[in-house]
């Protein structure tokens, strides 16, 4: 099937430029271009597209009325910015408004993957959409057969009183026959909801026409179902002589609209962060890099070295939160190695102990016989201080907090893990018990919602405990909650275990450098990222090695053409502007076989092909990392070492 996209922007020559990189990364599409927003709605009109690509500032209008346009005539049709620089705020109202994406003219190999995504994107709501129609269809064709027994259907006498009901009534709210009799119609209605419905009670007995109305009803045992119906006056000789109610159940339909809007909310943010990810960590990349350089020609007692080291933390730091915002969109990929989990608890205590506050009293209470588990420790670290953080909020005059490490066997009926045929019956647990304000069974039943917090507005994101429940869930565990009013609240982390000795500590292990390098090397850098490529060259070239720069798959590959058998290393981004290297690894193979391979990338998506390095013997190193990470991994290579992930 043959892609068509609508392509507007006023500059021929860029235009050009940007026809022709999409003939080449995608083959097939057919692309309609033009300038006029006339043409743009006569386009609209007679012909159907899969995207638009629009440029921001336009002769004569701008992409905001492109977007109100598409609004008009395509609901729903994905529209990529294809821009030069915008503001940030610029930026959020055009994508509240209903584009799909954003993309900086200067960027414009992010192009095709956003193109595909917005389609996917597109053609998966398409789909919901379709999906939803035959549900409706569904409902409708059989709705009269089951009405009497799928909808809840009361009579009310003129003083209130329920005096007959149908058994899907009697199910759902609790009242039998022998109990509707007695019990009031205004009773059905929870308390916030109460004085609409008897208005409508009202309305009726007075013989109105009914009116739809949607409310809770809430059952003889508290629980609590949203219906949508309508009262209606039953009448003889025009004298109203009893109402009628026919309401339907749409909790479940509800409760599907909020998880939809729950899953858009887990998808923007990851889109966002998707989006910035990689030029974010190039940039993070460049600051650690140039500091570590700029230390090494700096005295120790130099008080600037002390202020660059805080530069470092502070990347760190960075590197850190885009981590975080990642984690409960479950976008972030996993680096798991070996862990001592106690050890991970009691080097964060202090840090626990200043966040939590001199009036709330830590207790640990750490399994001496806990053995490693294999997990992310980022991750680890950001569960903990989620937990800790959340245990902290509880208690705004102080109390105490257990934390608790067990290894735990579980029964099988029990094991709530993503995948159970993985997980198996043995758990690390992670338990954290607070003697807080403790919390009721709606509060529970949305605790794990991202955004979703008791905060008072501004006062908290609603992402913290998300991102528990995602970090446990990408682990193939899950976590539980016990918690009453007034009675604290337990949170208990199940992660799945299995043997994984933790690695023999070198006895000097030493940091990279010359002297502990047998040979320098020749190493060909391939890098788009200008920054990043003089980095890297700058910091090989003082430390000994031979570097080479490319800033493109062409230009890598005509370099090995010529002296291919001359590089021991070839350093490699994933994600160059002319493609990604993983397409042509067997031709850098080919044209350099002497040579070791080590990989970076700032785009997470990239770690899915983690797998097939790692079979191959190659190494990668996560964006942005440290120029000792680098040099490690280069001696490693050298040595002949298996393929490994670097740790930034």
């Amino acid at each position: 099937m043959t892609r068509k996209i609508l392509y507007i922007e006023d500059s021929a020559e860029y235009s050009e430029m940007v026809m022709k990189a999409l003939e080449k990364t995608l083959p097939g599409y057919k692309i309609r271009l033009t300038d006029s927003l006339p043409e743009v709605e006569r386009l609209l009109k007679t012909e159907t597209f899969d995207v638009v690509l629009s440029d921001f500032n336009l002769v004569g209008f701008d992409a905001r009325d492109v977007i109100r346009l598409c609004g008009d005539l395509a609901p729903g049709l994905p529209l990529i910015l294809l821009t030069g620089a915008l503001s940030d705020e610029t930026a959020v109202d055009l994508l509240k408004m209903g584009a799909a994406d954003y993309i900086l003219k200067d960027r414009l190999a992010r192009l095709p993957a956003a193109i595909n995504a917005a389609i996917t994107e597109h053609e998966n709501e398409l789909d919901l959409k379709a999906a939803v129609r035959s549900l409706a269809d569904s409902e409708a064709r059989y709705r009269e057969l089951f009405e009497s027994s799928s909808d809840l259907i009361f009579l009310v006498s003129l003083d209130g009183l329920i005096i007959d009901a149908n058994p899907a009534f009697q199910a759902a709210t609790g009242c039998g026959l022998r109990s509707a009799p007695a019990f009031k119609a205004e009773q059905l209605a929870a308390e916030t909801e109460r004085p609409g419905f008897m208005q409508a009670l009202a309305q009726a007995g007075a013989g109105r026409d009914a009116t739809d109305i949607e409310t809770t009803f809430v059952s003889q045992q508290g629980g609590r179902l949203t219906v949508k119906g309508a009262l209606y006056p039953r009448k003889k000789d025009d004298e109203v002589m009893y109402l009628q109610g026919i309401f339907h159940d749409i909790t479940g339909h509800r409760c599907l609209e909020e998880q939809v809007r729950q899953s858009q909310k887990m998808e923007a943010v990851g889109r966002l962060a998707g989006g910035i990810a990689h030029d974010f960590n190039n940039m993070l990349g460049a600051i650690e890099g140039y500091a570590t350089l700029a230390m090494d020609f700096i005295k120790t007692d130099d008080p600037i070295k002390n202020d660059l080291q805080e530069i470092r933390k502070a990347v760190a730091r960075a590197a850190a939160l885009i981590k975080q915002l990642l984690v409960f969109s479950r976008k972030q990929a996993l680096q798991k190695t070996p862990c001592d989990l106690n050890a991970i608890i009691t080097g964060i205590q202090t840090m626990i102990t200043r966040i939590i506050g001199e009036n709330i009293k830590l207790k640990l209470d750490l399994d001496p016989a806990l053995p490693s588990l294999l997990a992310d420790p980022a991750q680890l670290d950001q569960l903990l201080m989620n937990l800790l953080v959340n245990a902290r909020d509880a208690m705004p005059d102080g109390g105490n907090i257990t934390l608790r490490t067990r290894l735990v066997t579980v029964d099988p009926g029990g094991v709530r893990a993503p995948r159970p045929e993985e997980a198996g019956r043995n758990f690390v647990l992670i338990s954290v018990k607070d003697s807080g304000t403790g919390m009721n069974k709606a509060t529970r039943e949305h605790i794990f919602e991202p955004f979703f917090t008791t905060k008072e507005r501004g006062k908290g994101t609603g992402l913290g405990l998300s991102t528990v429940y995602g970090a446990a869930k990408q682990h193939n565990g899950w976590v539980t909650v016990e918690s009453e009013p007034g009675q604290g609240a337990e949170f208990s982390v199940y992660l799945p275990y299995k043997a994984c000795p933790l690695p023999l500590k070198e006895t000097a292990p030493g940091a990279p450098g010359r002297e502990s390098r047998a040979l320098a090397a020749r190493i060909l850098v391939i890098e788009d990222d200008p920054v990043l490529r003089n980095l890297s060259v700058k910091a090989l070239t003082e430390n000994g090695h031979c570097p080479e720069k490319a800033a493109s798959i062409e230009e890598a590959l005509g370099i090995l053409k010529e002296r291919g058998d001359g590089f021991d290393i070839i350093f490699s981004d994933m994600v160059l502007g002319d493609g990604k290297i993983m397409t042509v690894v067997d031709e850098l193979v080919k044209r350099s076989p002497g040579a070791g391979l080590i990989f970076t990338s700032g785009y997470l998506e990239e770690k899915a092909n983690w797998d097939l390095m790692n079979k191959m013997g190659y190494r990668f190193i996560p964006k942005p990392f440290a120029v000792n990470t680098l040099l490690k991994a280069i001696d490693e290579t050298l040595k002949g070492g298996q393929g490994a992930e670097a740790e930034a």
